[in-house]
């Protein structure tokens, strides 16, 4: 039985696992995140637990339809943890993931290492804009991928100074920055820790990807979750992208979609041991060198120990 559920909507038959193990800056019990939990418990009508292990419990885990790590600081995934969630979304789970300004660096955190699981690295940056919603830090994002069903009816998304992605197919971003966007670098040890590395658009922030039978969704900023009122849930259109996301895990995943997957997977594979069998086919010819040149090594050797012998006889 699940243990740690922490609220149940009267017609909630799904459970949200959020997690708190690691110290996250997300937290459904905080006030801040008020309108998050009336989201999920009350629109959405899944029921919500809490993981308080400072590890991921796979019996905790199995139990639930989708899984949220809400921007953990000065934690760390263990190796077992990611193979855990890996695991579970390979298998039907779905997975939120959040950072947020600096990403892992920033936050001392591994969350690139659970990620890279599913083609999505984390950046050490944050996005500022010129033109905004009234602070420098909060752009207003609308450079935004209306193709996929988590962006329906999203026109318009603040974000409170999230960071950027690398997205590698076949996860696709969500939204990116615009062209009136900078991109910071984070650099702890410089004397100016922030430095502009990028302008313009087209720099992920958010991403999502199908991963087996389970779908993952990454996103650059925690705050656009709070209850902020310039760049939080209720922000331009920010409720609907995060209504969208729980629906879309929600949404079963077609059977033609995995095979796909697993298609994609398989050739990827044969691609990865194709050039694997290239290497070891180089390292062998070049081993083969090398031992006819040790051989060539041996036989000079040999040549010049008989006239050292010769030449000692002669001096006696």
């Amino acid at each position: 039985m699940l243990r740690r559920i922490i609220a149940r909507s009267q017609h909630g038959e799904s459970i949200c696992l959020v997690d708190k193990g690691l110290n996250e800056l997300l937290d459904v019990h905080d006030d801040n995140y008020s309108e998050l939990f009336h989201l999920l418990s009350d629109v959405i009508k899944v029921s919500i637990a809490i993981n308080r292990e400072d590890f991921i419990p796979d019996d905790l885990l199995s139990e639930a339809d989708m899984f949220v790590i809400g921007c953990p600081a000065r934690a760390r995934l263990s190796k077992d943890d990611i193979e855990t969630i890996a695991k579970y979304v390979r298998e039907g789970g779905n997975l939120l993931v959040i950072t947020d300004a600096g990403g892992d660096l920033a936050h001392q955190a591994n969350l690139n290492d659970l990620v890279g699981e599913f083609g999505i690295g984390i950046e050490s940056t944050t996005v500022r804009d010129t033109r905004n919603v009234g602070s420098a830090v909060s752009p207003v994002i609308e450079n935004i991928n209306v193709s996929h069903s988590v962006n329906k009816n999203v026109m318009r998304l603040v974000a409170g100074g999230g960071t950027t992605l690398s997205v590698v197919w076949p996860a696709v971003p969500l939204f990116s920055t615009g062209k009136t966007s900078v991109v910071e670098q984070y650099s702890p040890n410089d004397k100016h820790p922030w430095k502009i590395v990028k302008m313009g658009e087209n720099y992920p922030m958010a991403a999502a990807t199908l991963h087996g039978q389970g779908k993952v969704v990454v996103i650059g900023d925690v705050d656009m979750f709070s209850n902020d009122g310039e760049y939080g849930i209720n922000s331009l259109d920010n409720s609907i992208f995060i209504k969208n996301i729980f629906s879309w895990f929600l949404a079963p995943v077609e059977t033609s979609t995995v095979i796909d997957w697993l298609i994609a997977r398989l050739s990827n594979l044969e691609e990865k041991f194709m050039a694997i069998s290239k290497k070891c086919e180089i390292m062998s010819a070049e081993n083969e060198k090398l031992k006819k040149i040790l051989k060539e090594m041996h036989a000079m050797q040999g040549k010049y120990a008989v006239v050292n012998s010769d030449s000692t006889e002669d001096m006696e």
